[in-house]
């Protein structure tokens, strides 16, 4: 009787040790397939979170937290280039001048760019009222001309990393509603810069006309309330459908496996 006990008890202790190992080397073949994210962002005001009044870092601040829940992200470190501001051709002088700046890009497996907003900005001060379809044709023509040639250097530092550009949006919908013109240039100028990033490898654009200009009737006047105060940046509320758009983008980078 106790030999047969004995016997069963080793089986018992045979299987259970079998069935742990099991789960041992399934947590380790998980862990191992889970991915360390490092999101380099760069650009202008959208990427500094100018606007963000929970100072929650913008939609850098916001996609690192949504992405640390991941059950197959082991790990998220983002690096914020943003500076307030800057229109492409700074961007383009800081990533070249700055050794710090492109050691980042360089050790990225993702790359996030918001700019233009500014490009666009600068020929509105210029020409106030007096501003043309013409003149933004042609300061769309020199964004993406610089915009290339930013792809390039990033490609030169960083063959490999997704590359995600966010478009330009309108933030004068519910203020200057009647100024059609003005989503045409905006709706152009994105469509340019479509084409440029089409040529790219792994370079991907990201709309966010839809989730940050408001267009309903009833808000003709009145603040957009996915803009901040000054009007013009993402409150929290926009940065966190920013983020979301990207987040969709680098989950299925991830998926492709483009992102390791």
């Amino acid at each position: 009787m106790n030999k047969k006990i004995l016997w069963l008890a080793g089986i018992i202790i045979i299987i259970s040790a079998a069935i742990l190992g099991f789960y041992v080397i399934q947590k380790q073949q998980q862990e191992a397939a889970r991915v360390n994210i490092h999101l380099v962002a760069m650009g202008d005001s959208l990427t500094e979170g100018s606007g963000d009044e929970k100072k929650d870092g913008g939609y850098v601040g916001i996609v690192k937290n949504d992405l640390k829940k991941r059950e197959d992200v082991n790990k998220v470190m983002t690096e914020n280039y943003g500076v307030g501001g800057n229109r492409i051709d700074q961007l383009m002088k800081r990533l070249e001048t700055q050794k710090d700046f492109q050691k980042s890009v360089k050790q990225a497996n993702a790359i996030s760019i918001s700019i233009g907003g500014n490009d666009v900005m600068k020929v509105v001060r210029q020409k106030l009222l007096d501003a043309q379809k013409k003149d933004f044709t042609k300061a769309s023509q020199a964004f993406d001309t610089n915009l290339k040639e930013l792809l390039d250097e990033i490609r030169r530092l960083n063959a490999d990393a997704p590359i995600y550009l966010f478009g330009i949006y309108n933030p004068y919908t519910t203020y200057f509603s009647e100024m059609k013109v003005f989503d045409d240039i905006i709706s152009n100028w994105n469509a340019a810069t479509k084409k440029t990033l089409k040529a790219e490898k792994k370079a991907y654009f990201i709309s966010i006309n839809e989730q940050l200009e408001e267009r309903s009737a009833t808000k003709v006047g009145k603040a957009n309330p996915n803009l901040a105060d000054d009007f013009f940046h993402p409150n929290h509320s926009g940065y966190e459908k920013m983020a979301n758009a990207l987040y969709q983008k680098i989950v299925k980078s991830m998926e492709d496996g483009n992102i390791k």
